[in-house]
């Protein structure tokens, strides 16, 4: 990838040189942006009268078994256990999860729980992208059966789970993503199509899915990998922590506010980066479509008022904090077959 091209895979990361050169308005807006929601603070603070959980990350392990942080209350896998989806690979992914269990109940080492997902890669979790093989052996009352121990495995399902101080925490699992791949890719839907509209528990407290939503920790400079039905649902439910991972190179974590400034920020992204091609030559036109963008600046100028709006609402008139946490947990580093992300960890 050079200075002026974009990369030739849209779950490549276009150069900061690449964005401050062909899009500097959207540059421009989104430091101004992000220093504004950093002096704002965390959208979300754990209840103060009860004991904190702490929660580990992960997603895309792709067959691949990593450090993680050695205890805790919650692990939470968001789906591409595998990298080639047969029923062996799933096994030994979950075997290896099985280690990271607590072995008895008050041990100090592993976790209390372990909540899993699948991944597009996952395919034996999907029978319609089962192998031939795998739906032979499996078939019938004594095929061959995955065994997830204590593992709780979420697909298009729920589970309430309580916690030290009797605390309790909703959890929904979904795995479908906007189609990338081929037949032998599972939970697939054709971009566009919805298949999330009500489909999520109204008092969730961690929603966990595979893909993103709509421009949020999606390479939104790459016109989003995220889906737009997804981050709707998103919206309505309202989620304290949403995990998920699929797009490796949005690791991180972003704090929402659910405000007029977030919904006028998705709509900066959308403005700047949705004409976003497959492949695109950087040039003297593209950066000319971008500094005559009106709406643009007006959506910018709109967004930096709802910001410091937001500021003076937490910082000086002590509103109250209405936000959730979102966390691309991806460990495989961008476009690469190697764990190069670090594990997330978050505190509810």
């Amino acid at each position: 990838m050079g200075v002026f091209t974009r990369p030739s895979s849209p779950f490549q990361p276009p150069s900061s040189l690449y964005l401050l050169l062909f899009h500097p308005v959207y540059t421009l807006i989104n430091l101004l942006h992000s220093i504004l929601l950093s002096l704002r603070g965390s959208p979300y603070r754990p209840p103060p009268a009860q004991l904190p959980i702490p929660i580990a990350c992960i997603s895309d392990t792709h067959s691949k078994h990593p450090s993680v942080p050695p205890s805790g209350e919650l692990l939470i896998h968001a789906g591409d256990l595998t990298n080639t989806g047969t029923l062996n690979a799933v096994q030994q992914t979950i075997d290896w999860l099985k280690t990271l269990q607590k072995p008895w109940p008050g041990s100090r080492d592993g976790y209390r729980y372990i909540v899993v997902i699948a991944g597009n890669h996952d395919s034996h979790l999907d029978e319609r992208s089962r192998s031939p093989h795998d739906a032979r052996t499996s078939k019938g009352k004594h095929g061959r059966k995955l065994d997830w121990g204590k593992i709780i495995y979420l697909q298009h399902g729920e589970v309430t789970l309580t916690f030290p101080g009797d605390r309790k925490l909703k959890i929904y699992g979904a795995p479908q993503i906007p189609k990338c791949g081929g037949k032998e890719f599972a939970f697939q839907y054709d971009r566009g199509q919805d298949t999330w509209s009500k489909t999520v528990p109204d008092d969730v407290d961690i929603l966990v899915t595979h893909n993103p939503p709509k421009w949020h920790l999606d390479v939104a400079a790459n016109g989003g990998l995220g889906c737009e039905h997804e981050l709707k649902e998103v919206w309505r439910v309202k989620p304290t922590l949403h995990v998920f991972g699929h797009v490796h190179s949005g690791h991180g974590r972003e704090h929402i506010w659910w405000d007029n400034g977030t919904k006028l920020m998705e709509e900066v992204k959308k403005t700047a980066f949705a004409a976003y091609p497959e492949t695109q030559k950087a040039g003297l036109a593209a950066w000319l479509s971008e500094v005559v963008n009106v709406k643009l600046y007006r959506l910018g100028v709109r967004l930096l008022i709802a910001d410091v709006k937001g500021l003076l609402w937490t910082r000086f008139w002590k509103g109250a904090r209405n936000g959730s946490i979102m966390v691309n947990a991806a460990l495989t580093y961008q476009t690469t077959d190697r764990i190069g992300n670090k594990p997330q960890q978050v505190v509810l």
